[in-house]
């Protein structure tokens, strides 16, 4: 499963951010702890998505409703469908609450109104593995007003396959893309207690976490799963706050953000065995 954590956004002028984060029965896979025995003959219908994390793809759409990929679901076995699979899916605002008491969440269902799906029943073709269900938000601006999801969990399968009961439900994400959200080129120092001094010369994306905030990789440590939330003020002051594997942040300032040449001027540190790690960057939008 792909455990990347990468969101997707939408503003008025033409870009939607989903973000898909799968549920988990039981907390053993939760935490990692499980011992799995696959047998290489069985054949599962599952949800496709990370354990924890989440996934997407940013989508164009002019100002109205906006029709796009919500999740896909698979066959997991080793040889592809013997034949036609038909799959039935529900929306289930349980699996929001589900998610919502596990992470300490605070997602809302999105309102019937604001959605629709064309059919949820989907059919794994004969010689494949894969199905994508479909849907259509309507009046995206809405999701400007709130925190929005949609829980969606299989409910049969026809001919009976078994469900999976640690992949067969999901949250999609829904979010608003905030002016700070792309591309941006960070370029800094990362001093170490122990090792010494390197450059930081790396493109980040900045991702939507809500409408004054973006996650972004920390310092140079993106690929270890250290990562960051900025959050812009009113005065252009920037808050940072710890995000993913990152242990904490202890020292701040000065932080802030220009509006004019959209660059972050970050300074901040965590502290790890032998004392803290300092970093000194600045983040410039291309």
């Amino acid at each position: 499963m792909n455990a990347q954590h990468k969101l997707l956004a939408f503003s008025c002028a033409g870009l939607l951010l989903i973000a898909a984060t799968g549920c988990l029965k039981d907390k053993a896979y939760d935490d990692h702890m499980a011992n799995v025995v696959i047998d290489k003959n069985s054949k599962v219908v599952e949800v496709m998505g990370p354990i924890i994390g989440s996934y997407g793809q940013v989508l164009n759409f002019s100002n109205g409703d906006t029709t796009f990929k919500m999740i896909t679901v698979n066959l997991a076995s080793e040889q592809p469908a013997p034949e036609d699979i038909q799959v039935t899916l529900v929306v289930d605002p349980a699996v929001i609450t589900e998610f919502n008491n596990r992470t300490d969440g605070s997602l809302a269902p999105l309102p019937a109104a604001n959605y629709a799906f064309q059919t949820l029943q989907i059919t794994i073709p004969k010689g494949s593995r894969e199905a994508e269900l479909n849907g259509t938000i309507r009046n995206p601006a809405f999701l400007e007003t709130g925190k929005f999801a949609l829980g969606l969990r299989i409910a049969s399968t026809s001919p009976n396959y078994p469900i999976s009961g640690n992949y067969g439900k999901q949250v999609v994400e829904l979010r608003v893309k905030n002016k700070y959200h792309g591309l941006y080129q960070a370029t800094g120092k990362f001093i170490h207690p122990t090792a010494g001094t390197r450059d930081i010369d790396e493109e980040k994306e900045l991702v939507t976490v809500e409408p004054n905030s973006v996650q972004a990789n920390l310092g140079d440590l993106g690929g270890s799963g250290y990562q960051m939330i900025l959050t812009i003020n009113a005065d252009n002051t920037v808050s940072i706050a710890k995000f993913g594997a990152t242990p904490n942040i202890d020292y701040q300032g000065p932080n802030t953000y220009d509006p004019a040449t959209q660059t972050f001027t970050l300074n901040y540190s965590y502290n790890g065995a032998g004392g803290p790690r300092i970093i000194r960057e600045q983040i410039k939008k291309k």
